[in-house]
């Protein structure tokens, strides 16, 4: 029965508009839950109901952060993809300011110090 429940409420869940990549990944993802809450209640020297109870709850758990998690990657590497001129000219003023910054600072007489 509480796999049946598990199944309803991560059957929604998607990563990709591919059918099979998805497949892929959600098995994927699915199998490191399952690790998890197997070691996890078998750590915790479950058995029975409990046991059962507590597996598919961390098992869930898991499931929906690690989905989370690579729901966030994907997002920021089409981001970096999409946008990947623009990333690239704000990581270089982020450098080149921090470049000053520790050339200030290792260099107190530097102009970069004096006060308008």
């Amino acid at each position: 029965m509480l796999k049946v429940i598990f199944e309803i409420f991560t059957l929604p869940f998607s990563l990709f508009d591919n059918p099979i990549e998805n497949y892929i990944a959600m098995g994927i993802i699915g199998y490191i839950a399952y690790k998890i809450a197997y070691n996890e209640v078998g750590g915790l020297r479950l058995r029975g109901e409990t046991g059962s109870v507590a597996h598919w709850t961390i098992r869930t758990m898991a499931f929906v952060t690690f989905w989370f998690l690579c729901c966030i990657v994907i997002r920021v590497i089409d981001f970096i993809t999409n946008n990947w001129i623009s990333v690239i000219i704000s990581l270089v003023l982020v450098l080149t300011l921090y470049i000053i910054e520790e050339y200030a600072i290792s260099h107190p007489e530097s102009i970069l110090n004096k006060q308008i």
